[in-house]
């Protein structure tokens, strides 16, 4: 991710060395009327990057673009990688927070393994500096953590 914003990755790496990492394990069970059921309401996740395996080949993430909800096809043995809002601020908008929701199938289980990775709580986090000049401001002010 550094590299491709172009900034020391020491920065980024640092925030990350003590960082917290949830893991949660869904199930979405079938639903006779899966067109009036949300399985996760649409949602940019707060963490910094979100890693989703998905269990078997049935589809039910979705991100939205250009207004229109497309549907992310299962892959065997492929971690799909979602940027966090944590993210989208350190690289001072560069990289979005994707909206995306998870729906559910008429007929068979949709499971998924979901690590959210969160910067380290001691850190600041804000834009990099190395993004940040006169003509470049920053677009997100520097959240701390308070206890």
């Amino acid at each position: 991710m550094a590299m491709g914003l172009g900034v020391e990755a020491e920065e980024i790496c640092k925030a990350y060395q003590g960082g917290r990492y949830e893991v949660r394990m869904n199930l979405y069970p079938p639903c006779p009327e899966p067109e009036r059921v949300i399985g996760i309401s649409p949602h940019a996740d707060n963490s910094g990057i979100t890693l989703l395996l998905e269990c078997g080949n049935m589809p039910g993430l979705q991100f939205l673009k250009d207004g229109k909800w497309v549907t992310v096809m299962p892959t065997d043995d492929v971690i799909v990688v979602n940027i966090g809002q944590m993210s989208e601020i350190m690289s001072n908008g560069i990289h979005k927070a994707p909206d995306h929701r998870a729906v559910v199938n008429r007929l068979k289980d949709r499971m998924s393994i979901v690590t959210f990775c969160y910067p380290d709580s001691s850190i600041n986090v804000g834009p990099a500096k190395e993004l940040i000049s006169l003509g470049n401001p920053p677009l997100y002010k520097t959240l701390t953590h308070s206890e």
